[in-house]
C-alpha cells in the first residue's frame, strides 16, 4: 500500500462553532434533546420496572443513569469542555482519550469536531449503562427503532410483494443472457437498499409519519434516479458482472425499515448469483440512536412474523420473505459481525493503522457496501471537501488499499463529494446552496474499486 504521504491532506473537518452549518445546529440543539430522549426512555423502563419487575438496587442504578444523562445534557447546553472517558474495561477507551487530547486545545461541544464529537457522546452513553450489570446489556433506543419499523409496515408489505414477483422474473438469475434487463433490475435493488435510510431515527424528530410514507415505496424508487447527484450504479454493476462469485460485506447503518431493505438486498445479490455470502457488519453498543446491534436482526425477523403486525392481504408475501432470510440466516449464508472499530471516535481511513485486521477482513470481500450517511462520512473524514472532489481522492489510503468499496448514501450532513459543476449547480438552484446536502431528499451512490 502507497505510504500516507501520497495523498493530499484533506480540509479541515467541519466543526461544531462553525455558524449556519449542520453541525452547529446539531450541537445547539439536537444533542440536548437526544439525551433528553435517553432519559425519558430509562424513565419509562424504570416505571415499568417499579411495577414489581425490577430489583431496588436495579432501581437505584437507572437513576444514577439517569443523573449522569442530565449531568450530559447541561455540559452540552452550557458549552462544557468534553470530559475524558472512565474505563469500563472496553479497549476503546484509550483511543477517545487520546483523541481528545491530540486537538492540542480544550474542546467544547460547541466547539469541537462534529463526528469525533458525536461520537463520544454515545460512548459516554455506554459507559453510563456499562457500569450496572443488569443496565449494561441496555439499548436506550430499542423502542423507537421498533416503533418506527412498526410505523413502515405499509412499505414492508410493498418491499415483499415486490421482491418475490422479481425473484420469479426472468432478469433475476445471472445465467440469464438479457443483461440489459440484469443490469435495470441491479439498479432498482440498489436503488430500494439507498433511499431505505429515509428513516434514519436520529433526525426523525422533524418527520412526520406521512413524511417517511412518502419516502418509501414505488413513487420514491420511480423518482429517485433523478436525485442521485453523483451515481456509480453502473460502475458497481460492470464490477460485479465481472468478479468471480464471492463474499459481499455490508457495512450496516439505521435498524428498522432500512435493515429490511439491507436484507432483502442481500437476498436479491444471493439469489441473482452475485454473492456467495453476505457478511453485515453491526455495531456491539448503542450507536447514532438507529445503528444496527445484533440483537436488532433477530427483533426485526421476529417481528416479520408477528401477526398482530402483519395481518393484511400481504401477510403470506411478508411470511415469504421472512423464511428465506431466516433460511439464509440459518444456513451461514447471511452473518452477522462485530467489531469495535466501528464504534471508535475514529474515521475509516486510519483502518490500516488501527484495524489492520478489520482491513485485512474486508480486503477479502468482492464488493464492500457502506450504507448511509454516519458511514460515509467516516469514509471522508468528514472533511470540508469541494463537492465537485473526485470520490477516490476524499477516501484517501482507502482507494488504493485493496478494497472494493460502494457507498449508498442519502445526504443528512453538509459534506459530500463526486459532483460535476453542472449538477452541483442544479441541485443549488433546484434545493438551495445548502438544503440538497442536508434534507435527505438527494443522494450519492459512489464506488471505488480499491487501485
Amino acid at each position: 500500500m502507497p505510504s500516507a504521504t501520497h495523498y493530499p491532506s484533506p480540509p479541515r473537518e467541519v466543526w461544531t462553532s462553525e455558524e449556519g452549518s449542520m453541525a452547529r445546529e446539531t450541537a445547539v440543539t439536537r444533542w440536548p434533546k437526544l439525551v433528553q430522549s435517553m432519559v425519558d426512555d430509562v424513565d419509562e423502563t424504570l416505571g415499568l420496572g417499579e411495577s414489581g419487575c425490577m430489583e431496588g438496587c436495579q432501581i437505584d442504578e437507572g437513576r444514577d443513569i439517569q443523573r449522569a444523562l442530565r449531568t450530559l445534557k447541561e455540559d452540552i447546553i452550557q458549552d462544557q469542555a468534553l470530559r475524558p472517558l472512565q474505563s469500563d474495561g472496553r479497549p476503546d477507551i484509550d483511543g477517545f482519550n487520546t483523541k481528545l487530547a491530540s486537538f492540542g486545545q480544550t474542546i467544547t461541544w460547541h466547539n469541537c469536531p462534529w463526528l469525533f464529537a458525536e461520537c463520544h457522546l454515545y460512548r459516554f452513553t455506554f459507559f453510563s449503562l456499562s457500569e450496572s450489570p443488569f443496565w449494561r446489556a441496555y439499548d436506550v433506543f430499542a423502542r423507537q427503532k421498533l416503533n418506527a419499523f412498526v410505523a413502515s409496515h405499509a412499505a414492508v408489505e410493498e418491499l415483499c410483494e415486490r421482491y418475490l414477483s422479481v425473484a420469479n422474473s426472468d432478469a433475476f438469475a445471472t445465467t440469464n443472457t438479457d443483461h440489459e434487463a440484469q443490469q435495470l433490475l441491479f439498479l432498482e435493488m440498489t436503488e430500494v437498499a439507498l433511499w431505505g435510510n429515509a428513516t434514519d431515527l436520529s433526525l426523525l424528530s422533524s418527520t412526520s409519519l406521512d413524511q417517511i410514507h412518502a419516502l418509501q415505496g414505488t413513487k420514491a424508487i420511480q423518482a429517485g434516479q433523478a436525485r442521485i447527484v453523483s451515481n456509480d450504479m453502473a460502475a458497481a454493476w460492470d464490477h460485479l458482472r465481472s468478479c468471480p462469485k464471492g463474499r459481499v460485506d455490508i457495512v450496516l447503518d439505521n435498524a428498522g425499515f432500512e435493515l429490511f431493505t439491507d436484507l432483502v438486498y442481500a437476498l436479491y445479490l444471493l439469489g441473482a448469483g452475485f454473492a456467495s455470502a453476505i457478511r453485515l457488519h453491526v455495531k456491539s453498543i448503542p450507536w447514532f440512536v438507529s445503528d444496527v446491534m445484533p440483537r436488532d436482526m433477530d427483533v426485526l425477523l421476529s417481528a416479520l412474523t408477528d401477526p398482530a403486525l402483519f395481518s393484511g392481504a400481504n401477510n403470506q408475501s411478508v411470511r415469504a420473505v421472512a423464511a428465506l432470510l431466516n433460511a439464509a440466516y440459518q444456513d451461514g449464508r447471511l452473518a452477522i459481525e462485530e467489531h469495535p472499530f466501528w464504534t471508535t471516535g475514529l474515521d475509516f481511513q486510519e483502518m490500516p493503522v488501527c484495524a489492520p485486521d478489520l482491513l485485512e477482513t474486508l480486503r477479502q470481500s468482492a464488493l464492500v457496501i457502506f450504507k448511509g450517511d454516519l458511514n460515509y462520512r467516516k469514509l471522508v473524514r468528514d472533511a470540508k471537501w469541494p463537492h465537485t472532489t473526485l470520490f477516490r481522492q476524499a477516501i484517501g489510503v482507502l482507494g488504493e488499499a485493496g478494497i472494493r468499496i460502494l457507498a449508498l448514501r442519502t445526504n443528512k450532513a453538509d459534506v459530500c463529494v463526486g459532483l460535476d459543476e453542472q449538477t452541483l449547480e442544479r441541485v443549488e438552484k433546484e434545493a438551495s446552496k445548502k438544503a440538497w446536502v442536508r434534507n435527505g431528499r438527494y443522494a450519492v451512490v459512489s464506488f471505488s474499486d480499491g487501485r
